[in-house]
């Protein structure tokens, strides 16, 4: 059998030793730590709907309710078009979008005065008004808002459209890119459908009846039309 010298089995009792209080210390530290409570880990906020622009440093800020009507996307400039108590239009820049289901709705608008530049070989220089900061509220709007059966109704008052069609139809309805219905007229037969007029109903800045021409996509009121 084999004998350990008492040397040895001094040194193994140490090594012994140190590697029993290392695992009382790590035992410790690690209990401790169960003891303290864990942070919650943050929560993600939720994307809100409608986003609000920092305000320009120095800026004079105006404050109003506002009546929201459209927004145009289609220019150098993002812009909303809204309505105030007085039933004037306002044209605000804006760097956000407000979706078309809160047309008519009243918002608390911020704005100031920003220096834009026109594009261009020159970068000319204008002002305007730039939404800063906006807010839904709940209220009813300045302006009662036009419906599908007015519409209808208006373009199938008219004189001519009365004197040789039976129908009236929406073509297309506004979208945050366009402001206008597109109503078309004519009659039935039995098997086919004979187009008559065409028009472009217009809900902003004022509400309109113009009369559409297809082939050349454009439109003219119906007092140049009539004369016409």
């Amino acid at each position: 059998m084999y004998q350990i010298k008492p040397k040895r089995m001094i040194f193994r009792k140490l090594r012994l030793s140190i590697i029993l209080i290392f695992t009382f210390a790590v035992l410790a530290v690690s209990c401790k730590n169960e003891k303290t409570p864990r942070t919650k880990p943050q929560q993600k906020l939720a994307k809100v709907a409608i986003k609000k622009p920092n305000n320009k440093p120095g800026a004079t800020i105006t404050t109003e309710t506002l009546q929201f009507i459209h927004f145009e996307g289609n220019f150098d400039y993002w812009s909303c078009v809204f309505l105030d108590s007085k039933k004037d239009t306002i044209v605000l820049v804006t760097d956000s979008m407000i979706s078309g289901r809160y047309k008519n709705r009243l918002f608390l608008v911020s704005y100031f005065t920003d220096t834009l530049y026109q594009a261009g070989d020159n970068d000319s220089k204008y002002t305007a008004r730039r939404m800063s900061d906006f807010k839904l509220l709940k209220g009813k709007p300045f302006v009662k808002p036009i419906t599908e059966q007015q519409v209808l109704h208006d373009v199938g008052n008219l004189p001519e459209v009365q004197s040789g069609a039976d129908q009236v139809a929406i073509a297309e309805r506004p979208t945050d890119e366009k402001n206008y219905y597109l109503v078309e007229t004519g009659t039935h037969g039995e098997d086919n459908f004979s187009r008559f007029y065409m028009f472009r109903v217009y809900i902003y800045p004022n509400y309109e009846i113009r009369v559409y021409d297809p082939e050349k996509e454009t439109d003219v009121s119906l007092a140049q039309w009539r004369k016409q």
